[in-house]
């Protein structure tokens, strides 16, 4: 019998684990990517804070989290709609670019949400440390503006003569 009664729990301890890695699988494929970019958008956007400006910031990113979310699956539904156009043996021209306009206006929402997002962020923020996250976080603004040319001087030229 007690083989038997130790066969019976492995089973039940398989059954269990499978359950958990089946719900698991399944409710990452639902919802995983949705958490994933906004677990990695939170870390990213925290990751060099202090503690005393990183608390507030989490709390404005968990405010806006169910828009953020909403924009995001807009935008990949209109992504796998595309997916499934170009799989058809039918096409237009204008079938396609209805859908490459829909992801268009998905993508813009979702800037436009995010922007919405760290607009709130940023005006919470003391301006030095403003400064900081706007240069870290928006790569264009810590490109240098050209040195200003000596009068008289030719402008330079980055490009190499070709041989």
């Amino acid at each position: 019998m007690s083989a038997r009664r130790s066969l019976l729990i492995a089973l039940f301890v398989s059954l269990v684990l499978n359950g958990v890695l089946v719900g698991s699988y399944i409710g990452h494929r639902l919802m995983g990517e949705e958490r994933q970019a906004m677990h990695g958008m939170t870390k990213q956007l925290l990751k060099d804070e202090p503690n005393e400006l990183a608390e507030p910031m989490r709390q404005v990113l968990e405010l806006h989290r169910g828009d953020m979310a909403k924009a995001y699956r807009e935008l990949r539904k209109a992504k796998r709609e595309m997916g499934v156009l170009l799989k058809q043996e039918q096409i237009t021209e204008g079938d396609i670019s209805n859908g490459f306009a829909a992801i268009r206006q998905a993508d813009d929402h979702l800037k436009a949400v995010s922007h919405e997002v760290l607009a709130t962020i940023l005006a919470r923020l003391p301006p030095e440390q403003r400064v900081k996250f706007a240069l870290r976080e928006l790569g264009r603004m810590q490109k240098k503006p050209p040195k200003p040319q000596k009068p008289g001087s030719p402008p330079k030229r980055d490009d190499k003569p070709s041989h």
